[in-house]
């Protein structure tokens, strides 16, 4: 099953305000992902986009050495090393994390579940929403083009494979409803044409991103989201976020 749906460009609070090419040391949390395009063969999507130039960064690729890099593709990581900041010949603002040192880290407010169907059934579930606090809009009322991510993961911590079916290839059931009173309850699911069934041998696991749908939560407040598989309802998880614009 593929490992990602879909990634994010997301509102930020940093600014670097260089005048011309500049390098400084910087700690970063983000996504790892595969460049489709461009010299630089990897690059991190970020939870808080930079503001550099006054231009708002939500891809930030890698260059020169990241030793494991790929042993972190779509993982949620804290990067630390030089970002380099210049402009090209058409003023556009460049940038790019030199030598990073990478490492796996948890979103916050994670949840875990256990799971436990039998003796020898058991799998844990993690779920979070990232960020887990955001605005659609800025103070000018401009939108941001925040893009919250949900990351789930299914691990397999029993004694037999997990197997799952999913009929009409719905399999991740979705629903959002909102935890101030307002009429906010929404339901999906993410069809993967193709899936029917999957197995998650003993030791796997199951890891997915979603875009939450501005659409969902579209006015300020707290809200609740849960995802499961539409295979079995056990395996799933709820996580809370919140609205501020």
């Amino acid at each position: 099953m593929r490992a990602t749906l879909l990634l994010l460009s997301v509102l930020g609070a940093a600014e670097v305000g260089a005048q011309g090419p500049t390098d400084t040391t910087v700690r970063v949390t983000g996504i790892v992902k595969a460049a489709r395009e461009g010299p630089s063969r990897w690059g991190l999507f970020l939870p808080a986009t930079m503001v550099v130039h006054r231009v708002r960064i939500s891809w930030l690729p890698i260059t020169g050495e990241a030793r494991g890099i790929a042993n972190h593709q779509d993982r949620f990581v804290e990067a630390t090393g030089v970002l380099h900041i210049a402009t090209d010949s058409g003023g556009a603002v460049v940038v790019a994390l030199v030598d990073p040192g990478v490492q796996e880290i948890d979103p916050s407010g994670i949840v875990r579940r256990d799971v436990r169907l039998s003796l020898t059934q058991r799998a844990v579930v993690t779920f979070a929403v990232e960020p887990s606090r955001f605005s659609w809009h800025d103070s000018a009322g401009a939108l941001t083009g925040v893009r919250p991510v949900l990351l789930f993961t299914l691990a397999n911590q029993g004694d037999t494979p997990i197997h799952l079916i999913f009929p009409r290839y719905d399999v991740f059931c979705m629903r959002v409803h909102s935890l101030d009173g307002t009429a906010v309850d929404t339901s999906w699911t993410i069809r993967l044409p193709g899936v029917q069934n999957t197995s998650i041998v003993m030791g796997g696991h199951l890891r997915e991103l979603f875009e939450l749908p501005p659409g969902t939560a579209p006015s300020r407040g707290r809200y609740r989201v849960r995802v499961e598989l539409c295979a079995g309802s056990e395996y799933g998880a709820e996580a809370t976020f919140e609205v501020t614009g």
